[in-house]
């Protein structure tokens, strides 16, 4: 891959063991990989942050920066597959599906479970939630975030609270065709 006149980037050749729960996550040194609606996802981040990797064989996953956009290449089951996001902002969070073997955006929200005892004032407080939408009847709050907060990282940290809350990250969907 040529790049000439690029900021330098991140390559990581990682394997981890498999991973399973609706929205689990194992950690490989910086490497961490998530189970999101049932599917397998690697988390990409910015070139110049941390990179994620799947719980499957042998993953290359590479990120660098141009001027104004962040291009990303997943060498995954032979192929390579790569994407360009912008900089920052809410279309710069994707992931890989690794089952798909396609890119899918994340929403730069999450998903918190509303068990017996899912303070949300504590939620809230540890993302500096910039709005929180209970749902109550779906046993479900969705959590808004500031916009330097990756939802990985904000999964996280809600997970670590008191309790520890079940929260997962959500996927941007296909808008739907109306007829």
């Amino acid at each position: 891959m040529k790049r000439a006149g690029l900021l330098p980037g991140v390559a990581l050749l990682l394997a981890a063991a498999l991973v399973a729960g609706d929205s689990a996550s194992q950690a490989t040194g910086d490497a961490r990989a998530f189970v999101v609606d049932g599917r397998e996802l690697i988390i990409l981040s910015p070139a110049d942050s941390r990179a994620a990797a799947p719980a499957s064989p042998a993953v290359a996953i590479e990120a660098y920066e141009t001027s104004s956009r962040s291009i990303h290449a997943v060498s995954y089951g032979g192929r390579t597959f790569k994407a360009s996001t912008p900089l920052d902002g809410p279309w710069s969070l994707i992931a890989f599906d690794t089952a798909q073997r396609k890119f899918v955006h994340l929403l730069p929200s999450i998903r918190v479970e509303l068990d017996y005892g899912t303070d949300l004032d504590a939620v809230a407080e540890a993302l500096n939630a910039v709005e929180v939408t209970v749902l109550e009847s779906l046993g479900f709050a969705i959590v808004r975030l500031p916009g330097g907060l990756h939802p990985a990282d904000a999964v996280a940290r809600v997970e670590n609270l008191n309790g520890g809350p079940r929260a997962s990250m959500r996927l941007r969907r296909p808008r739907i065709q109306w007829r």
